[in-house]
């Protein structure tokens, strides 16, 4: 059959892109061109192969010969990505991907970064998954992925963590609320008040518990929505207060949808972290990443983080 001298890569790309995507639309997508392209380099792959790799008759799946060429033609092209990295890197060029986990509150600033990023280094292309705090454990744990942005690292595992810039945290509330014009609130206030808390595991939930320890306040009244967007909307609507990071709630702040709280001690101010495991070597591009948040991330993010905490 000889297929190391029939095949091509475009053959390969559409077949692994419609396996991907188990779409012809999205493999077209995907590749830059037109579902009947994909479509007429199938029929070829299939023709030089002798088989059917694809059957979609009633929904696109690959026949056990489909399965075999795409796990191999996948080896095939990770191989030649890699060989183009290691030239580029050859000449001190950083290129390849990079795949990044974030927690969901890092979500509000990462692509700012990550769209700066691209622009100085396009050689470097990079898979973001945004997570809560657990599953970026996991991901870590598990390699799937090579960097994660996020607060408190994990403990018991070999990471390095590396501060780039700092996380602020305060008490918010609709306009109207009672405390919204008060000043240098007891953290004792509290305690009446109905509290709107992040899911039990966020990073936001456990630094809101930790500062209500540290001040002795029992919440009477305490209510779980999830979500950072969920508790915005509910305390806009008046539902009671939240604690949340600055990044999350800055731009209603200014549109005086939502007032930060002067209460004691806040903002609680925590850091951002670049998060690598320590028994996994560091490619280039990881570095360079690295080096880019250390040295841009605080005036990159800096501005909508700091804005709320002028009054602090």
């Amino acid at each position: 059959m000889k297929l190391e001298q029939r095949v091509s890569l475009k053959q390969l790309r559409a077949l692994v892109a419609v396996a991907d995507t188990g779409s012809f639309t999205l493999a077209a997508r995907r590749l830059h061109i037109t579902q009947p392209a994909v479509s007429m380099q199938l029929r070829e792959l299939e023709a030089i192969v002798g088989e059917v790799l694809v059957d979609g008759r009633r929904e696109i799946r690959l026949t056990l010969a489909g399965e075999t060429l795409v796990r191999r033609a996948k080896e095939a092209l990770s191989a030649i990505e890699l060989a183009g990295i290691e030239i580029l890197a050859g000449r001190g060029v950083a290129a390849g991907t990079i795949d990044i986990v974030a927690i969901t509150t890092a979500e509000y600033f990462v692509p700012r970064l990550l769209a700066e990023f691209g622009r100085r280094y396009p050689d470097i292309r990079f898979r973001l998954s945004v997570v809560n705090r657990a599953e970026v454990y996991a991901m870590l744990d598990e390699r799937r992925a090579a960097v994660a942005i996020m607060g408190k690292p994990p403990s018991g595992m070999a990471v390095r963590r590396i501060p780039f810039a700092p996380h602020l945290l305060s008490f918010v509330a609709a306009p109207d609320h009672p405390l919204a014009k008060k000043r240098n609130i007891p953290p004792a206030s509290l305690t009446e008040e109905r509290l709107l808390l992040r899911e039990r595991g966020s990073g936001t939930r456990d630094h809101i518990e930790r500062y209500l320890k540290r001040h002795g306040v029992n919440a009477l009244r305490a209510d779980e929505l999830g979500s950072n967007e969920t508790l915005k909307q509910a305390a806009m609507a008046g539902m009671g207060i939240a604690f949340l990071s600055h990044h999350t709630f800055s731009m209603e702040e200014a549109a005086g949808h939502l007032v930060r709280l002067d209460v004691q001690d806040t903002p609680v101010e925590r850091e951002w972290n670049i998060v690598v495991r320590n028994d996994q070597p560091l490619s280039l591009a990881v570095t360079t990443l690295m080096n880019f948040l250390q040295s841009e991330g605080v005036d990159l993010i800096g501005a909508s983080a700091g804005a709320s905490a002028d009054r602090g």
